[in-house]
């Protein structure tokens, strides 16, 4: 019976029981990504170190520039999904094997089509909502006019509009894992799958989430804390908000390279830790749910005759 503890047990064994696959992942991404922010940089400004001044000229990357740019983000994508996809086939199809579980194959060009269709989709479907709400508060305030009863409302569409997103997101959230298990695009199955687990799924997504928020955090913190404390002391005052963007700049340009390698060791443990308990997570919940699935099937088929021991 699927549960938060085997869920989310199922993405902190991965850690234990592939920790070269997961190192794997982790310095792939890495590599890979600084590669690819590099050639982002050159594509901008004509340069992988540019000069501080050249960064605030709007424009100076327009035309062909923007295009190899997006190009670039579309190939960071298809690495993401690649090791995504290495990910639940160390979970989902491990007798595939392979280095460190990864290919490029139909699974990762079905998946990266897939990817893009939620991406677009998603961002629809919230633009739509968004913009209902706002029609609805437009109307409530024309209606009834601004006052207590009308902000009352207007704090409930919203929280009833990001609950209908949550909800909508949880039953969603195993799109991914399940089209790669079945090996074809799996919306409704997808859905089918979630029924009746939105609260399993979404405590055991909660769990994951504050370990990544307190995480992230304490790591944003030690990079960018001297600046967060400049921007609170600025008290809102232009100048000053200008000129402790302005030493931020300055002191990421005077990094040296030890203290940015130190960096990117930290990030890649993130990363590996991202690998386990992101995809991780969603292939876990995914081969519970499928278990439970094929035994509720099983034993629906024993108890009509069909199938027989």
């Amino acid at each position: 019976m699927a549960g938060v503890g085997s869920i989310v047990g199922g993405a902190f064994g991965l850690l234990r029981e592939r920790p070269v696959s997961v190192l794997i992942w982790a310095a792939t991404y890495c590599v890979g990504s600084v590669l690819i922010s590099f050639a982002i940089v050159f594509a901008m400004f004509g340069a992988i170190l540019p000069d501080p001044q050249t960064m605030t000229q709007p424009g100076s990357f327009l035309g062909t520039g923007l295009g190899l740019m997006l190009l670039l983000y579309l190939v960071l994508l298809f690495l993401l999904v690649v090791l995504m996809n290495a990910v639940f086939r160390a979970m989902l199809r491990p007798e595939e094997g392979g280095f460190a579980f990864m290919r490029v194959g139909m699974d990762e060009f079905r998946m990266f089509g897939l990817v893009l269709l939620v991406f677009i989709g998603l961002f629809v479907a919230v633009l739509v909502g968004e913009l209902l709400l706002i029609l609805l508060v437009t109307i409530i305030n024309f209606v009834i006019g601004q006052g207590p009863i009308t902000a009352v409302l207007t704090f409930l569409l919203f929280l009833g509009f990001l609950g209908t997103v949550i909800w909508a997101e949880v039953r969603l959230s195993l799109i991914f894992p399940l089209s790669f298990y079945r090996r074809r695009m799996s919306l409704d199955g997808a859905w089918a799958l979630t029924k009746g687990h939105f609260w399993t799924l979404f405590f055991s997504y909660l769990l994951v989430g504050l370990i990544f928020v307190i995480a992230g955090g304490l790591l944003v913190w030690t990079m960018m804390g001297s600046y967060f404390t400049a921007m609170f002391q600025a008290a809102g005052d232009p100048a000053q908000i200008e000129a402790a963007g302005q030493a931020f700049a300055a002191q990421q340009f005077a990094m040296s390279m030890g203290t940015r390698i130190l960096y990117w060791v930290i990030g890649a443990i993130f990363a590996a830790a991202w690998f386990a308990l992101g995809p991780g997570l969603l292939a876990s919940a995914t081969r519970e749910l499928v278990v439970d699935e094929d035994e509720a099937a099983i034993f629906a088929a024993e108890s009509d005759g069909s199938v027989v021991d």
